[in-house]
């Protein structure tokens, strides 16, 4: 259960290495770049972040306050300045109070705004409009802080996962090859759509009319609930301007489903994803539409049920469903997780796997420290329920093998543990044994020393698949300088928007992001000074990567 402490900041940042080493006073000119590339968003009223423990210091805090609380062995993630845009003085300026304030904390905490690893975020309330009403609302720093993980703390974590795989192991034994899949085959069928692809395609480009200066291709995802209507409509990523209002409604209008994804008897909730080639028109002359249906993906509580498998085949796409009694793997599932601290993407890992079956051949690189504990319960029961056919290289790293953190250089951090076979319990074998060696200490990991230890072990035309924490960002991404290497990143513990980092990574290199609610591609292509949407939330590419400027 997350705790609230009202308090101290000065002894957890202590703790912190990277604040110990920066101890230089933070001149003006540095606080105020450092406020104008801050994340900022509106929200009606605060509401912190449930999968952290965190702790608040009001407004008006003061060297009582900082002396009031200790925090032992934990280290700040993130930092929320909290307040509201009702004004009673018209001239009253908010970003002089927060400015005030930054330099007041800053300044009782020596180097804390040279600290890298800290995510931070302006968060202004708009859901009051009086003095009375803003009242109750908070007013001040909310600070996020993680344990200091070790091998000690993580054999807690390993007994917790090895009993949770047994349970679940009982219910739903691993296939093995050669074996008859289990479970009784049902009809499953691809939604269909009332009209026909050309149809849809005709009418998008009768209700679209926006003048563009050159052709691009706009990718898009559908969200169809289980009687085919559509629920949202988003468009992807792109660097160029394309009405997108305009384009989702004709879309919107367009695309129409006849029913929810039949499986069995029943219909179901499902995502679709397309493109649509713009200016729209440009293909007919070789007789081809404008649109095209690229996939589709259902919600993992569906796709565990009746081990669904979403595939292409002679460039179609098929859906192949097995029903297991009574929801055998829902059920098991459900009970091997029973009791167990779960974040709300949970199943990112296997969601996103399951959502690219395509993903075959890739290296999957996954970070085993304590706080991606519930993405590796996540990953193993994938593997369970997805019987390797061919051999796989797993590459796990722990972070330095519990070495003191002090101790830790870039590109020779260690804790790096590999295995390329077909057998599930190869694999969970070298993961349990990366997980007793080290829990990681300090929040941010040696990530990218792990993806070129992955590189290494394979040919330079593999793609790698790193699963990550969306809360702290490697410290060793600079050793990617040169890297050719193609990279997706599956990242765990997006709740309330994508670690702006993450996303400055991926255009600097040509990497692609996915999470639980999509994929995110074609950053690269973005120019400095652009706003784009992903996933509901507003970000503005900037010299130096990305920074959040409004949250949905």
């Amino acid at each position: 259960m997350m705790r609230v402490f009202i308090g101290l900041l000065l002894p957890l940042l202590l703790l912190s290495g990277g604040i110990a080493r920066a101890q230089s006073p933070v001149s003006e000119t540095e606080l105020v770049a450092f406020y104008d590339q801050l994340n900022a968003y509106q929200t009606p009223q605060y509401r912190p972040l449930p999968a952290l423990e965190q702790l608040r210091l009001p407004a008006t805090f003061s060297g009582a306050d900082l002396n009031a609380l200790h925090l032992g062995e934990r280290q700040i993630v993130r930092i929320d300045l909290v307040y509201t845009a009702y004004r009673l003085n018209p001239s009253f300026s908010q970003r002089q109070l927060n400015l005030s304030r930054i330099r007041n904390l800053a300044g009782l905490t020596p180097g804390l705004l040279h600290d890298e690893t800290i995510t931070w975020t302006l968060v202004e309330q708009t859901g009051c409009n009086s003095p009375a009403e803003c009242q109750p609302y908070f007013h001040g720093f909310v600070v996020y802080v993680a344990p200091r993980y070790s091998a000690a703390t993580s054999r807690a974590d390993l007994d917790s996962l090895t009993r949770k795989l047994a349970a679940f192991a009982k219910t739903r034994p691993a296939a093995k090859k050669g074996r008859k899949p289990s479970g009784k085959k049902v009809a499953c069928n691809l939604p269909a759509s009332r009209y026909s692809i050309r149809q849809m395609a005709r009418s998008v480009h009768r209700s679209y009319r926006c003048s563009l200066d050159a052709p691009q291709i706009v990718r898009f995802k559908m969200t169809v609930d289980e009687h085919g209507a559509t629920q949202a409509v988003e468009l992807l990523p792109t660097s160029q301007p394309i009405c997108a209002p305009e384009l989702t409604e004709a879309l919107r209008q367009s695309i129409v489903f006849a029913s929810g994804f039949p499986i069995d008897r029943g219909r179901f909730p499902f995502l679709v994803k397309g493109e649509v080639r713009l200016p729209l028109g440009s293909l007919q002359l070789l007789g081809r539409p404008d649109l095209a249906i690229t996939g589709f993906a259902l919600p993992d509580s569906v796709a565990r049920r009746y081990r669904l498998t979403l595939r292409k085949k002679d460039k179609r796409d098929y859906c192949e469903a097995r029903l297991t009694k009574a929801g055998e793997l829902l059920a098991a599932a459900d009970t091997a997780a029973e009791n167990m601290p779960l974040p709300p993407d949970a199943g990112v890992v296997a969601q996103v796997l399951r959502r690219h079956p395509e993903w075959d051949k890739e290296v999957v690189v996954t970070d085993v420290t304590g706080s991606m504990f519930p993405y590796t319960y996540d990953l193993l029961t994938w593997l369970q329920l997805s019987a390797l056919e061919d051999e796989k290289t797993f590459v796990f790293f722990n972070d330095g093998n519990d070495q003191p953190d002090k101790d830790k250089r870039s590109g020779k951090t260690g804790g790096l543990y590999h295995v390329k076979t077909d057998s599930y319990e190869a694999i969970k074998s070298k993961l349990v044994e990366a997980m007793k060696a080290g829990g990681g200490g300090d929040a941010p990991e040696n990530d990218a020393e792990a993806l070129l230890y992955a590189r290494q072990l394979t040919s330079d035309s593999t793609d790698l698949i790193l699963i990550a924490d969306n809360y702290t960002f490697p410290r060793d991404t600079k050793l990617l300088k040169n890297t050719t290497a193609h990279v997706k990143i599956i990242l765990c513990g997006v709740q309330d928007y994508i670690n702006p980092r993450y996303l400055a990574l991926a255009r600097r290199h040509g990497f692609s992001l996915h999470t639980i609610e999509g994929d995110i591609q074609d950053l690269s292509k973005l120019v400095e000074g652009e706003t784009i949407t992903i996933q509901g939330q507003q970000y503005q590419v900037t010299r130096d990567g990305f920074k959040l400027v409004s949250k949905t």
